[in-house]
C-alpha cells in the first residue's frame, strides 16, 4: 500500500497567536495539528510575512525579547516558515485587490495555493474565501 502524503497546513497569524495565548478550542486545534506535523501525518507551513505579524503582536503585548524567542521557537514547533517569492508577492496583492482580506493575509493565502494545501485560521474575512481555496475554521470562546 503507498504511503499517504502528510496533509498541507498554512497557519496564518491567528491561528498561531490563538495558540500561543491558550485561546480554546482553536488552541487546542493548533495542538492537534503540531502533534500530527510530529508524527509526519501533517505539513505545517507558514509565510515570513505571518510570522513578522506574530511577532509584533507579541512585541507590543509581551516585548521583543518574548517576541524573539517565540520566533525562534516557531520552526522546532514543526512549522517551516517560508520567505515570500515573487510570485508570492504577486498572489497576496491580488488576494488583497479582489477580496476584503489584509496585505498580509494574501500571504498565507498565496502559500497555500502554491502548496496545494489548507489555510488554518479564525479569520472570518479568509473564512468566506472557503469557496475558493479549503479553509480549515478555528473558533476561539471569550
Amino acid at each position: 500500500m503507498p504511503k499517504k502524503s502528510p496533509r498541507i497546513l498554512v497557519l496564518d497569524s491567528w491561528a498561531v497567536l490563538a495558540y500561543l495565548q491558550d485561546e480554546l478550542p482553536a488552541a487546542d486545534v493548533i495542538e492537534d495539528m503540531l502533534t500530527q506535523a510530529a508524527n509526519h501525518h501533517a505539513s505545517l507551513h507558514m509565510s515570513l510575512i505571518n510570522a513578522g505579524e506574530v511577532f509584533y503582536c507579541l512585541a507590543r503585548t509581551q516585548g521583543v525579547d518574548h517576541a524573539a524567542r517565540v520566533f525562534e521557537r516557531l520552526e522546532f514547533m514543526f512549522v517551516r516558515l517560508h520567505e515570500a517569492e515573487r510570485a508570492d508577492v504577486l498572489s497576496a496583492a491580488t488576494w488583497k485587490a479582489n477580496h476584503r482580506i489584509s496585505y498580509a493575509d494574501g500571504f498565507a493565502l498565496a502559500l497555500a495555493a502554491r502548496l496545494g494545501g489548507a489555510v488554518v485560521t479564525g479569520d472570518p474575512e479568509i473564512h468566506t474565501l472557503d469557496h475558493i481555496i479549503p479553509v480549515i475554521r478555528l473558533t476561539r470562546h471569550r
